[in-house]
């Protein structure tokens, strides 16, 4: 089956959507062994397209991916997985430009078919829910962002690193590790060392915000970079330091007054540091920071408050989790690449600490910003300790004690604390405690162990948890700024 145009292409994949898989098998004439790259094996089949690996896209004019997202608990779409591209050839890619390149040639035109994961549901009625065609050239500044991460990745390359590559280290497009036996072994160029076999492909963060902003919706946050050419000679890290460089060092009533910000009826410290920090971006918001570039690469920005003995009192609450969904996460997946929820996410984000101090004499002074990504030796340490040490418990049966020395009482629980110095802790994730089935709890797969379990309280449903990052280990990342 030939195709002459990416639209031909479009026109063809849209008629493959809301037919359920067992129906696709049985129309195409095909069985498939397993169901873990079903879906893909069956869009590639609708198009005649036989298994490959070739350089060039699929069907010449644009190339085929399937890929799976999710509804979550607020009702939200979010893609479940990063979108895997094509392998890296570490001594072929040594040599390339961006624009020639065999990433570019394979992936500047993508029709890609999405399908809803649902864990409860029987495979073969599953179904391609939406059909998109995206064109890589289309938006200039994503491009240009691409193009700097490639450019970080051949940097590796070129210096014989290709084994220290990581997902943190780019924003868009990262290296993700493909087969982790020696066969998935290759050569690298500058090195004597072999090198995991690594596959050019889009974040999860990518994915989500193509998802929700233009495949589901037409939701567009704010851009911080509004000119794609100032992406020509600077990073996007780079841009936002510049942007806050003028303004370090001074007090808030002196950034209120230059930035515009309406003054406000409130003692609270640290009123208006999320205000600054989006004026300074220049981007709208007054509560929380969202900025296009920083849902699509993974970035978490974080106003830290310190006082003037250089002390920060929150932690940082990381995404909540379901209890009966973390029992069954791996750390890694059989490529060697992150799995479990907490792994991805932090092996793909980027924090943004922006540092606000206060003196002694009341004025608050914003000190600095700092990129902060977690290390290898941190990440794959104690947070994963702290992660099996959370598994263990639940598997266990959490232990509750109801304490009635208040009002309401108080109910303590034996999740790692933050007392425990594993970079992590677990807490409930809303201010509503609730311990029967609601909004603001999730069900535990193991009765809880009671103690004074108050007669209204559920064995099975506990307040909704996420981890936590202790605030002592985002002092120590950012203890460079203060004064």
């Amino acid at each position: 089956m030939k195709f002459k145009t990416k639209d031909e292409v479009h026109n063809k994949a849209l008629k493959i959507e809301g037919i359920k898989q067992k129906d696709l098998k049985k129309q195409l004439g095909i069985k498939i062994k397993g169901d873990k790259n079903a879906m893909g094996d069956i869009f590639e089949s609708w198009f005649g397209k036989v298994k490959d690996s070739a350089s060039k896209p699929d069907l010449d004019v644009s190339e085929l991916k399937a890929t799976p997202f999710k509804i979550l608990k607020n009702g939200k779409v979010s893609a479940k997985e990063r979108l895997v591209l094509n392998i890296i050839n570490y001594v072929e890619l040594d040599k390339e430009n961006f624009f020639n390149s065999h990433f570019m040639n394979k992936n500047k035109v993508i029709e890609m078919a999405f399908y809803e994961y649902k864990r409860n549901v029987n495979k073969d009625e599953w179904f391609f829910n939406k059909c998109v065609t995206y064109e890589m050239e289309k938006d200039k500044n994503d491009l240009e962002i691409i193009k700097n991460d490639w450019k970080k990745i051949q940097s590796f390359i070129r210096k014989g690193k290709a084994e220290d590559l990581s997902e943190r280290e780019t924003n868009y497009l990262a290296a993700c590790t493909k087969g982790k036996n020696k066969k998935s072994l290759r050569i690298q160029p500058n090195s004597k060392e072999m090198a995991k076999q690594r596959a050019f492909s889009f974040k999860t963060s990518f994915m989500t915000t193509l998802l929700r902003n233009y495949i589901f919706g037409n939701k567009k946050s704010d851009a911080i970079v509004k000119d794609a050419s100032e992406l020509e000679n600077k990073s996007l890290e780079e841009i936002i330091y510049n942007k806050f460089s003028k303004y370090l060092n001074k007090t808030t009533k002196e950034l209120i007054d230059i930035l515009n910000i309406p003054k406000k009826n409130s003692n609270t410290i640290g009123k208006y540091n999320v205000q600054i920090v989006n004026k300074i971006l220049g981007i709208r918001g007054k509560q929380k920071t969202n900025a296009d570039e920083f849902e699509k690469a993974s970035i978490v920005p974080k106003t830290i408050q310190f006082d003037s003995k250089k002390r920060n009192k929150e932690s940082m609450s990381l995404p909540p989790f379901k209890f009966k969904d973390l029992i069954n996460e791996k750390w890694i997946d059989e490529d060697g690449n992150p799995s479990a929820t907490l792994n991805v996410y932090l092996s793909e984000s980027k924090f943004l600490f922006v540092v606000f101090q206060m003196d002694s004499n009341g004025n608050n002074y914003l000190r600095g910003i700092k990129f902060f990504k977690m290390p290898s030796k941190d990440l794959n340490g104690k947070v994963k300790d702290a992660w099996k040490n959370t598994i263990q418990t639940i598997n266990n049966g959490v232990k509750l004690e109801f304490i009635n020395q208040s009002k309401n009482g108080i109910v303590h629980n034996n999740f790692i604390g933050a007392k425990s110095q594993k970079i992590i802790h677990v807490r409930p994730h809303t201010a509503n405690r609730s311990y029967v089935k609601s909004e603001n709890s999730n069900e535990l797969p193991i009765k809880a162990q009671w103690t004074n379990k108050p007669k209204d309280f559920s064995n099975y449903f506990m307040t909704t948890q996420s981890f936590w990052l202790n605030s002592n280990y985002i002092k120590n990342a950012t203890k460079n700024l203060l004064e």
